[in-house]
């Protein structure tokens, strides 16, 4: 490996690694505390999940043909599992959205641009867990942009090491097109003067890169297991991989505050963009910029009514 991988202490160096390579190491992003609350509630859901039979597993990673949901399969090797819908599962993770350190990479990536949470999951990485496909986030997009519209940030919750399935990303690759999925991936990066080159951090760490960047999980040949929270962020016109406003469990968007429903995409963007219409009189799951009445199929003989604005309520903003 040639490629000194970039770190950051600070945003505005992250920024400029951003710029120059795509990504940056943003290191101590995480307490010890915060570690520690953090891994033990996914821990603990992750272990549940296996038990009560709806956990989401492989022995070869989450791009493996033998991905299922359900209990261990008796013998099975737990290369791989996905907590997912993480903001259902408990207030630790949708408190770490609030991390200032992430709205000033967003600003800085989307160029002042409304954005929202797109997915958000937790991730085990055992040994047998194969390397994916080299890919880029913004190839699902089907024209070339010059900026990113998306970024994943990726929270380590233990050391990332190269045998432990370490994250690989190409630098620079950004500046690229997208890489072609059917090709080999080493010749591609060498093509464009680059490398793979594995993201190794120290826990507490949190790894970023921009929606063009070439990158694809690493394979595991290790005995310790790599644990971290993935969620990506898109600007507000990207169609998310999760969509909140209707994954959400009604007693946890009971809990949220305004500011937490912004950053779940609970927010209409400029006018028309995800408008949330009442599911039923009374509902309180509703934008949190603007609100609509309540409106069934109505009939002239018809028991179902409107409910008018009046009595639907203002907006607040908190």
């Amino acid at each position: 490996m040639t490629h000194e991988i970039a770190v950051a202490n600070a945003p505005e160096e992250g920024k400029a690694n951003l710029d120059k390579y795509g990504y940056t190491v943003h290191e101590d992003f995480l307490s010890r505390d915060e570690v520690a609350e953090l891994r033990e509630r996914l821990e603990e859901q992750a272990e549940l999940e296996r038990l009560e039979g709806v956990a989401s597993l492989s022995s070869s990673g989450h791009t493996g043909s033998d991905r299922y949901i359900g209990a261990p399969k008796p013998g099975a090797q737990l290369g791989w599992q996905e907590v997912k819908f993480l903001p259902n599962k408990g207030r630790v993770f949708i408190d770490l959205l609030h991390k200032p350190v992430i709205h000033d990479y967003a600003g800085h990536l989307f160029r002042g641009e409304s954005y929202n949470v797109a997915t958000y999951s937790g991730v085990f990485v055992r040994k047998g867990g194969s390397r994916q496909v080299m890919h880029c986030d913004q190839q699902a997009i089907p024209v070339p942009l010059d900026r990113p519209v998306m970024f994943v940030m990726m929270v380590c919750l233990s050391d990332f090491e190269a045998e432990m399935g370490a994250t690989l990303v190409t630098p620079g690759s950004h500046q690229s097109p997208a890489p072609r999925l059917d090709s080999d991936p080493d010749q591609q990066a060498r093509a464009i003067g680059s490398e793979f080159v594995p993201l190794e951090a120290k826990v507490g760490s949190a790894l970023f890169w921009e929606g063009r960047t070439w990158h694809a999980a690493g394979a595991s040949t290790s005995d310790k297991t790599r644990v971290s929270l993935g969620l990506g962020w898109a600007q507000h016109f990207v169609k998310p991989q999760e969509y909140y406003s209707a994954v959400l469990q009604d007693d946890v968007y009971e809990s949220l505050s305004e500011a937490d429903k912004s950053l779940l995409g609970f927010d209409v963007y400029k006018e028309s963009g995800g408008a949330i219409a009442p599911r039923h009189p009374g509902d309180t799951r509703t934008n949190t910029n603007i609100r609509h009445p309540y409106v069934p199929e109505l009939r002239r003989q018809g028991t179902k009514h409107a409910v008018p604005m009046s009595v639907m309520g203002p907006v607040s903003r908190g």
